[in-house]
């Protein structure tokens, strides 16, 4: 059986060999990013989005990866939910409340379900996610701002 990869401790590189390399990396990033829990710092890392979709191109696609079952959606209403979620907790730290909707929808497909297709109705389910946050967050707030504001409060 030959290695799948060669750790070299001196130069601080793991490189993964062959197919079977390239099929176990891309195995591991898929469950990091895609597995129980989803983790958010991953969902929205651009350059884990980069080297999962240049992993997906140069491997086969026997439907060993995604859609598990095939003709079926690849993510679930609690996939998406999740997505949002990772953005809300971690937008900040990729610029998403400065991007524009364009901007928005760009980094939804290409970065955060990375490498895994989104449809236009997805996109917008998980944009019309984050929105109903923000606003109950805005409402938060606001109803903390006016119980402060009463006298006895301040």
């Amino acid at each position: 059986m030959p290695d799948v990869f060669k750790f070299d401790p001196a130069a601080k590189t793991v490189t993964f060999e062959g197919d079977e390399g390239l099929e176990l990396l891309y195995d591991l990033l898929l469950r990091a990013k895609f597995g129980d829990g989803y983790e958010k710092p991953l969902l929205v890392s651009p350059w884990l989005a980069a080297l999962l979709k240049r992993l997906d191109q140069a491997l086969p696609d026997d439907g060993q990866w995604f859609p598990e079952r095939p003709g079926q959606p690849i993510f679930d209403t609690d996939d998406l939910l999740a997505m949002g979620d990772a953005v809300i907790e971690e937008g900040h730290t990729v610029g998403w409340w400065t991007m524009t909707p364009l901007e928005k929808r760009a980094y939804l497909r290409e970065t955060v379900a990375a490498p895994h297709p989104l449809t236009d109705l997805e996109v917008a389910f998980i944009e019309d996610d984050i929105d109903a946050a923000l606003e109950q967050a805005r409402r938060l707030v606001q109803d903390a701002d006016e119980t402060l504001a009463l006298p006895g409060h301040g």
